[in-house]
């Protein structure tokens, strides 16, 4: 009679979690077949087999390949050595090599070890390859070096460039060559300025602000040239050549001294004692200054309200119209009438 033999699967449980002993159990999740372990508890549970595993065997290669199982080839080697045959002797407890080898480097360095076979340590010096027959001491203070470096960090030529030792300054007269590695740069003010040096700079001063909006004074100022301003306060002024002014001229000082020979005003008619804005009081005309003679003068007479003449010695009235006219009390004495 035939019987069938059921063993217990699962396709969405990794492992069981419980098995008696030497029942079987096959996950299509995992691929693998478990058995639970003979005389061990239900938890006892081993992997016996399965496509899991079956699948490493047969993904077994002779290459060189990461968490693969290693597959000779038909002389019994694979891709990442070679295996030709089984050790044999006493190479798990060999002290030296069968054959002893002789090592040399080479390159930019050479250097050869010889006699190697495993016993003891070997050195040798390591030669540099010349790249740069040009050796010595390069710079001093007067010149510094220059290097040149290839991509292996190695000097491949050396050399110096000359430094500038003198510094040429020139002004608006005489020029002069500062010796820079004995000498001094001095910065020297002249008339009114001076100057300080700290912290890496030099300072020019004159004394006070001269911003195009601050207030400056100066004793004397000479001005050979033109002088354009629209403000000028000063207690005195001198002009030794010609004042033009092109606007109106006014002067709010009390006395006005004009010493020209040639006096040549537009106007028609000039206006004396301009100032006067109430009742008048003071007598206005012209005099002439005579030097050591007694000046002469005609004015008019506030007080009196008529014209005089005066010829340096006498005063009189000037016979006019208007006082002709009226009652006169005096002597005509002029002449022929």
């Amino acid at each position: 009679m035939a019987q069938t033999i059921l063993i217990k699967r699962s396709t969405s449980t990794a492992t069981p979690t419980a098995l008696s002993n030497g029942e079987l159990a096959y996950s299509a999740d995992s691929d693998k077949l478990f058995i639970g372990r003979p005389g061990g508890g239900s938890g006892d549970i081993d992997a016996i087999g399965g496509k899991y595993y079956t699948d490493i065997i047969t993904a077994a290669t002779a290459a060189n390949t990461a968490s693969k199982l290693v597959l000779r080839d038909s002389s019994g080697n694979f891709n990442a050595g070679t295996i030709t045959a089984a050790l044999t002797g006493n190479a798990s407890t060999a002290t030296a090599w069968q054959t002893s080898r002789n090592l040399s480097l080479t390159g930019d360095g050479t250097a050869t070890l010889s006699a190697v076979d495993g016993t003891a340590a070997v050195s040798a010096a390591l030669t540099l390859a010349t790249v740069n027959s040009n050796v010595g001491s390069f710079g001093s203070t007067t010149a510094i070096p220059v290097l040149t470096v290839n991509a292996k960090g190695l000097v491949t030529a050396a050399s110096t460039v000359a430094l500038a030792t003198t510094l040429n300054i020139t002004g608006d007269t005489g020029s002069d060559g500062i010796a820079l590695l004995s000498e001094t740069l001095d910065l020297e003010g002249g008339t009114g300025v001076t100057t300080v040096a700290s912290d890496d700079k030099v300072t020019f001063s004159i004394g006070q602000p001269v911003a195009t909006t601050d207030n400056v004074t100066f004793n004397n100022v000479t001005v050979n040239g033109v002088l354009n301003s629209d403000d000028i306060t000063a207690t005195t002024m001198t002009a030794s050549g010609h004042v033009v002014v092109q606007g109106n001229l006014t002067v709010n000082g009390t006395t006005t001294t004009v010493n020209s020979n040639t006096v040549a005003i537009g106007d028609s008619i000039m206006v004396l004692n301009n100032d006067e804005t109430g009742t008048p009081s003071e007598n206005a005309g012209i005099e002439i200054e005579r030097g050591t003679s007694t000046n002469v003068s005609i004015l008019w007479n506030e007080g009196t309200d008529y014209w005089q003449i005066n010829d340096g010695s006498t005063t009189s009235k000037i016979m006019t119209a208007g006082n002709f006219a009226a009652s006169f009390t005096g002597i005509l004495d002029g002449g022929t009438f």
